[in-house]
């Protein structure tokens, strides 16, 4: 059981977050990515012109690859683009544009289903510096940013300490992006900046997401190998692992990270859990509600 108010979570836990956990704040599973980038990108209009207006790709090379991408059979744009390498970069820009928009409407403070705020409650404890002393780590499958921006500005909001102070001590939280991220948050003073939910989608943020989005089958020694071994050391050590939203694919399970996994399960005392609500609920991460894959 995680909750208790104004307290922190003393014991070694990694979340690992899918598509699924993402979901109950308004952002598309792998099948309604695909039917975002096959709707909006057929013309000249709505979320097409960024894309236009940021790259060099015209109307017919978006024609083509939703063409491909429609008739392909294949029910994400990540299987597409693992198969077709040569629309890798329209298939980031298209992914990259429609995350970001649903990052700005996205209500990460919904009163039900929401994972996060109870989540939360287990960790604010009672000062701002008692956050810290979580021992939580994330390993998140996502491109969103929806952990560190809700973190961030929720705490920021408790304590009022500034932005800066804040995000000193949410950065000593771990939250590993497998597969890269929608660029960094202002308050991360990283490269690549892109705010939360930044509706102006301009070259130099077309530029982030392509440098940053990186696809499942990608290799993984574009950078990505420092991230697989730091999730793999921290599931190694967890004594609990919560699976949220995660979908199994094989891509997923076969990369190095899966050992910390098996290793965290093997243990005397270990507890993994999986749940594909996006939800934490007392009783070890399970819950009533199900989607795709459940635990036994």
């Amino acid at each position: 059981m995680l909750r208790k108010e104004n307290n922190v979570i003393r014991t070694k836990t990694v979340f690992v977050l899918g598509a699924g956990a993402s979901f109950p704040y308004g952002f598309p599973l792998g099948s309604e990515l695909k039917k975002l980038v096959l709707q909006c990108y057929k013309d000249e209009k709505s979320h097409a012109a960024h894309l236009y207006n940021t790259t060099d790709f015209d109307k017919a090379a978006a024609i083509e690859f939703i063409t491909a991408l429609q008739y392909s059979g294949l029910s994400s744009v990540d299987a597409f683009l693992e198969r077709r390498p040569q629309f890798l970069d329209i298939g980031k820009a298209t992914m990259g544009i429609e995350l970001l928009i649903k990052e700005g409407t996205s209500d990460l403070w919904k009163e039900q289903e929401n994972w996060l705020t109870y989540l939360y409650g287990s960790m604010i404890g009672s000062a701002l510096e008692e956050f810290a002393e979580n021992r939580v780590s994330f390993v998140t499958f996502n491109y969103d940013r929806v952990v560190e921006h809700f973190f961030h500005t929720s705490l920021l909001n408790a304590f009022g300490k500034g932005i800066e102070d804040t995000a000193k001590i949410v950065n000593q939280i771990p939250v590993i992006h497998l597969h890269g991220r929608l660029g960094c948050l202002p308050w991360q003073n990283g490269e690549g900046v892109v705010p939360y939910g930044d509706p102006t989608i301009d070259k130099q943020v077309m530029k982030t997401l392509l440098n940053e989005i990186k696809v499942v089958h990608e290799d993984i020694t574009d950078g990505r190998d420092k991230e697989f071994t730091r999730a793999k050391v921290l599931l190694g050590e967890a004594e609990r692992v919560y699976l949220l939203g995660f979908g199994f694919g094989a891509r997923n399970v076969e990369r190095p990270w899966s050992e910390g996994v098996a290793a965290a399960a093997r243990r005397p005392k270990s507890n993994c859990s999986r749940s594909d609500t996006a939800r934490v609920e007392p009783g070890g991460g399970r819950s009533t509600k199900r989607q795709g894959r459940t635990a036994p």
